[in-house]
């Protein structure tokens, strides 16, 4: 509780100092409000000509794809930024700002900044989640319900732990800012992957999304076990949970080792 009253009055100021400003900002949400949305638009164009894809409906990827966005969205709230610009503090030594803090520089970092540019995907994830669900036939029982919200905590995990890892790399490389855009953006990165079934790539990219940089845990696996597709694997879908254990905790000890290995670059 102490924590969230101490975000929130954070993002206030943070918002505040952004108001300033408000044109810019208005402009900015506007802007990120229509790429998501051609990328919509794109979405049903394919399906319009389409009418399946390796077996999956539309409503059904859209489903999908909407799940990984609501974790995604929500943990680039609160990792995406700090991780980003990580290279850069640590070349102009502001980074040393942070270790004189009476809370830890991760946590610091991730109070400091609000990444309001994720709200129009967030919002349209939701929007398209919540369609796609009510032209979809799942029965949501108890366990379904259980399974769904522990995968959906499991995949919030798995996006943050890949997160904090590639800018962790700032430590040793100084400059990561390529490394998190390639492995963590959407628009362009090897995230875009997760945006449809495993089974339309190569074998060597459905490894890489398994057992490398394990995005296929946080929607392909689960959704395939509630919408009842034939997985080849079907024990994959129960190891989210796992996986984002696995996953937070090495992101968490090469983040520690990290700090250890770092000696202040100055201005």
């Amino acid at each position: 509780m102490y924590l969230l009253k101490m975000y929130r009055h954070f993002v206030l100021i943070y918002m505040k100092g952004k108001l300033a400003y408000h044109f810019s900002l208005v402009f900015e949400l506007i802007a990120n409000t229509i790429q998501i949305g051609v990328y919509f638009a794109g979405f049903m164009v394919i399906f319009h000509n389409f009418e399946t894809i390796a077996g999956w409906t539309q409503n059904e990827v859209l489903f999908m794809f909407t799940t990984s966005w609501l974790t995604y969205s929500l943990s680039c709230f609160f990792f995406w930024s700090p991780m980003k610009d990580m290279g850069e503090l640590i070349r102009n030594g502001k980074f040393d700002l942070y270790l004189t803090r009476p809370i830890g520089p991760m946590l610091y970092m991730v109070l400091q900044q609000f990444q309001y540019t994720f709200i129009p995907r967030l919002v349209l994830s939701v929007f398209f989640w919540i369609y796609s669900m009510s032209k979809l036939s799942i029965e949501w029982t108890a366990n379904t319900i259980s399974f769904y919200a522990v995968n959906m905590l499991s995949s919030f995990v798995i996006f943050s732990a890949i997160t904090v890892f590639t800018g962790t790399i700032s430590f040793w490389t100084i400059k990561s800012e390529e490394i998190v855009s390639l492995l963590t953006n959407n628009n362009y990165g090897l995230k875009n992957y997760t945006d449809y079934p495993l089974t339309i790539y190569s074998k060597g990219i459905g490894f890489l999304l398994t057992f490398i940089i394990p995005y296929a845990f946080t929607s392909y696996y689960p959704v395939s076990n509630i919408l009842d597709k034939n997985l080849v694997y079907p024990e994959y879908a129960y190891l989210s949970p796992l996986i984002a254990l696995i996953a937070g905790t090495a992101a968490y000890l090469f983040w520690k080792t990290g700090l250890k290995h770092y000696n202040s670059a100055g201005a």
